[in-house]
């Protein structure tokens, strides 16, 4: 018995001991929380985190969390919790400011781009996990630029006031180089043929420019699309990436990479067709069917699947659906070697226009912005409406980027369209400097506001002077004028000229004209001017010939002219797809001392053959009659130059046998054929591209020929090759051409550099 009273005072004690030190079924409840430690954190802060207040229970259960959670903050480096009569002390050690982060060691890579992209910046909170996270970002930029075996290691220096200066040491590893790329399962294509799909590259010395010879694991997942995308173009359907390795050297210098593909049999195309998921009788698979370009029993091809994808999209975009859904659906027939495509059609409703919304912009007012639309508000949904207001916008240059999108409202038959642009600066000043083989040493000033007053007006000033030619130009063009789609401008200016090498005389022409152009279609203008010019020529050089002689002096011209040009391009300096023509009539007279009738054309096409390679066809004819039996010669017709390659400025043409001066001709006749082409991927990214051209042309006829005139009636034709950069300061072009066919008397020139645009 008494041995058993003393077991339970023993069972009585642990039990007491137990509750007061869980605190379960002794709940209290707390007259206080007192936060120790903080500096910089506010006590309430503190206290939001808390699960429980002033005067709620204690529940010792929830310490733990509370711990938990003041750490996920990222505010404290230590946190401790006790419990102390009836009070909660918590008591925090704060993570440290930032100070400065520092970058060293870095020299391919500038620090002000490592830091932009770094989460620890000055008087952000510290904390280890911070810093090895912008440690690994700071590797992952370097292993981008091909030095895959680059480490970083964060340090950390103390300094008063809680607070760390932060300095990533670089230990840069060179350029890990791709040694060799093997490929293994394919039997259709070589390895030579894949190496030329991937784009990472081989290491050699010539990829100095052309990059893509370092490893990037991101590459080899650009590679293995690069490879499936191919081979689903070349009618392999199952075509299968099985592995992508990259295996680096033991001396840690250079990658080995293996791909591992799985090519299949080769398919054709069967049964192509439409369905459409609507009850819409305006909408018959039939007739969607006839736009298709794939044909059963050709071979099976994903991009053509792709663009014919896109090609119903336009087509019902043109009539009033914007929110559509075209999925292709195969099925595949592996005993036939065929794929079966439905393209499955969900047009969804006919829309119209509800709201066009403008934003972004700041300047330009909204009325410029508007009448570049061909949507108005009630119209008819039209994605090529869309896209052609799109091109319009664009074009206007007064933007760095036009958005239009549309966005569906509470009709189901409306949409709005958005316009969200973002302006940039129209206001040009530009001071250059260079050199020409044509005009030699030059320079210009350009003062210009494209968006005068935010209206849209050109406003523009130009000054230019060379060791032959000293100009001056003032323009301007109100693109609708009198609130009409009518563009009219005014030109007042001089140009002085020294063609003493090629005629033996100086030109000066001072004069002014108004400017008038109408729209005829979206692609389509006819433009009109009306233009006084006097002419001066002086500085006849002793042995010139007599043809020029007589020209000493000055005259007056007032001239109508007319022009009517389609223009499809895509752009105007470097255009990839579209076309260019133009056809002029002048007539000079009024009264005046020069009168004649002169006509002429010109024109250009493009196509791109190949990604990133265009195919540029132009030409030009002109032909001048002279009305009133003295044509100045600075009238009449030359050739070379820019517009003859492998010939020098009035190169060809009639020319006096005696002083070989360049007189010119009635008669002129001219193409360029040119196939540009990139030079590698980084200058590529600099605007720089190679060309091979083929030039022809001919002028001749002299109106008042002689025995001195030497006109050889050839077609003259020049072939060669060279460099375009589009520059800051315009397109530049260094050439070399060399004249397969010429005439006794014609000037050449292989090397030539000059500044703009041909076609």
């Amino acid at each position: 018995m008494i041995q058993n009273k003393s077991m339970l005072k023993l069972f009585t004690l642990v039990v007491a001991v137990a509750v007061s030190l869980t605190g379960i079924g002794n709940a209290e409840s707390i007259k206080g929380i007192k936060v120790i430690g903080n500096e910089r954190v506010e006590d309430a802060t503190v206290l939001t985190y808390l699960p429980f207040g002033n005067g709620d229970d204690f529940d010792a259960n929830k310490v733990g969390d509370v711990i938990k959670t003041l750490y996920a903050t990222g505010l404290f480096h230590k946190v401790d919790v006790r419990w102390d009569d009836a009070y909660l002390f918590i008591t925090v050690l704060e993570n440290p400011l930032v100070n400065k982060v520092a970058i060293e060691g870095n020299d391919s890579i500038d620090a002000s781009r490592i830091t932009e992209a770094l989460v620890l910046d000055a008087r952000s909170v510290f904390t280890p996990a911070k810093a090895q996270r912008d440690a690994q970002m700071i590797e992952d930029m370097y292993r981008s630029r091909g030095r895959f075996l680059t480490k970083v290691k964060p340090q950390i220096i103390g300094r008063d006031q809680n607070r760390v200066d932060v300095v990533y040491e670089v230990e840069e590893g060179e350029k890990t180089k791709v040694k060799n790329i093997n490929f293994i399962g394919n039997k259709r294509f070589s390895d030579a043929d894949l190496k030329e799909i991937i784009a990472t590259k081989e290491s050699a010395w010539w990829r100095l420019l052309g990059g893509g010879d370092t490893y990037d694991p991101n590459r080899m997942d650009v590679d293995k699309e690069f490879l499936r995308r191919h081979y689903l173009q070349h009618g392999y359907a199952d075509f299968q990436v099985q592995s992508a390795v990259a295996e680096i050297s033991r001396n840690q210098e250079e990658f080995y990479l293996t791909f591992t593909v799985t090519e299949g049999p080769k398919y054709d195309f069967g049964e192509v067709s439409v369905k459409i998921n609507a009850d819409d009788e305006n909408l018959i698979a039939r007739d969607l069917e006839q736009e298709l370009t794939l044909k059963a029993g050709e071979l099976y091809n994903a991009k053509r699947v792709e663009n014919n994808v896109e090609k119903i999209v336009d087509v019902l975009g043109t009539k009033g659906f914007a929110f559509l859904d075209v999925q292709p659906e195969f099925k595949r027939n592996e005993a036939d070697r065929l794929v079966d495509v439905a393209f499955a059609i969900n047009p969804g409703p006919r829309v119209y226009v509800n709201r066009i919304n403008i934003e972004g912009n700041t300047r330009t007012r909204d009325h410029v912005i508007r009448r570049e639309m061909r949507l108005a508000e009630g119209d008819a949904y039209s994605s090529n409406k869309l896209k052609r207001s799109k091109d319009r916008v664009n074009r206007l240059g007064f933007f760095k980027d036009v958005k239009l999108t549309q966005t569906e409202t509470e009709s189901p038959d409306r949409i709005d369209v958005n316009v969200k642009v973002e302006e940039q600066s129209t206001g040009e000043f530009n001071v250059g400097a260079g050199f020409s083989t044509y005009e030699g040493l030059l320079a210009s000033a350009d003062i210009r506001e494209r968006n005068f007053l935010g209206k849209g007006q050109d406003l523009a000033l130009k000054f230019a002077v060379s060791e032959v030619k000293q100009s001056y130009r003032f323009s301007f063009t109100e693109p609708y004028f009198l609130e009409q789609d009518l563009a009219a401008g005014v030109d007042v200016f001089n140009e002085q000229s020294d063609l003493q090498d090629e005629s033996s005389y100086d030109l000066d022409n001072t004069g002014a004209a108004l400017r008038f152009r109408v729209p005829i279609n979206e692609f389509s203008t006819n433009s009109t001017s009306l233009g006084f010019k006097e002419t001066k020529i002086s500085n006849v050089g002793s042995a010139a010939s007599p043809l020029v002689a007589r020209e000493a002096g000055k005259r007056s011209s007032m001239t109508l002219g007319n022009t009517y040009a389609i223009d499809t391009r895509d752009s105007f300096l470097t255009p990839t797809e579209g076309y260019r023509l133009s056809v002029t009539g002048e007539y000079s007279g009024f009264g005046s001392d020069v009168d004649y009738l002169r006509g002429s054309v010109s024109g250009s096409w493009h196509k791109e053959l190949f990604e990133d390679i265009v195919l540029s066809v132009g030409a030009r004819a002109g032909a001048i009659s002279d009305l009133g039996g003295d044509l100045p010669i600075y009238e009449h017709f030359n050739a070379g130059g820019t517009t003859l390659r492998g010939f020098e400025l009035s190169g060809i043409g009639p020319r006096d046998s005696n002083t070989n001066d360049a007189l010119g001709g009635m008669y002129m006749l001219g193409n360029n054929i040119e196939v540009s082409f990139p030079l590698g991927n980084a200058l590529k990214d600099l605007g720089v591209k190679g060309v091979i051209f083929s030039d022809g042309g001919i002028v001749t006829e002299f109106e008042d020929a002689t025995s001195i005139v030497q006109d050889s009636s050839i077609y003259r034709v020049s072939v060669g090759a060279g460099v375009h950069w589009h520059s800051p300061l315009g397109p530049l072009r260094l050439e070399f051409g060399v004249p397969i066919v010429k005439a006794e008397e014609d000037q050449t020139q292989v090397f030539s550099f000059s500044v703009g645009s041909r076609f």
